[in-house]
């Protein structure tokens, strides 16, 4: 009877340690694991970080890229530096950054209802306000900047 006691409470000691071990092993194996993704995860941070400085610089040339837009009336030869300097004013705008142009805007901000200033081609305060709460009502980033994501929106309503 006591040897079978003490064959059981062996037997117990015995597998209690294989538990413990295997219990070990596997946290090391899940904390080894974890190392590797938050390497991963800082890797990738550190790319993304990279690739906005890559789009940022991108972006401005770009923006010194585009064609300088022309008056539709011929000015006479004083008048074309004026015009060529306020083109690209209008085209270098913090507010707009995709090609269109400002009266297409206006309408299409005035299709979706929230924008009740005149189409003149101007992006003026009403304009830029006008975009903000178009980026709010649609779930975007309310900034007032006219980007790739707000123009696919706003212009389903031109159609």
């Amino acid at each position: 009877m006591l040897i079978r006691l003490l064959s059981i409470f062996a037997l117990v000691a015995a597998f209690s340690g294989c538990a413990s071990t295997q219990l070990k092993t596997q946290n090391d194996q899940l904390e080894s694991r974890v190392t590797d993704l938050e390497k991963n995860q800082q890797a990738k941070d550190a790319e993304i970080v990279d690739l906005q400085y890559q789009v940022k610089d991108l972006s401005s040339k770009v923006e010194v890229a585009k064609p300088v837009e022309s008056d539709q009336s011929a000015p006479d030869s004083g008048d074309q530096a004026a015009v060529e300097k306020v083109s690209v004013a209008a085209s270098l705008s913090p507010t707009i950054r995709v090609k269109v142009s400002a009266e297409k805007i206006q309408r299409a901000l005035q299709a979706a209802g929230v924008y009740t200033g005149p189409v003149d081609g101007k992006i003026g305060p009403g304009t830029k306000e006008a975009i903000i709460e178009f980026q709010k009502s649609h779930g975007l980033k309310a900034d007032g900047v006219l980007g790739r994501k707000t123009w696919d929106e706003l212009k389903t309503y031109l159609k």
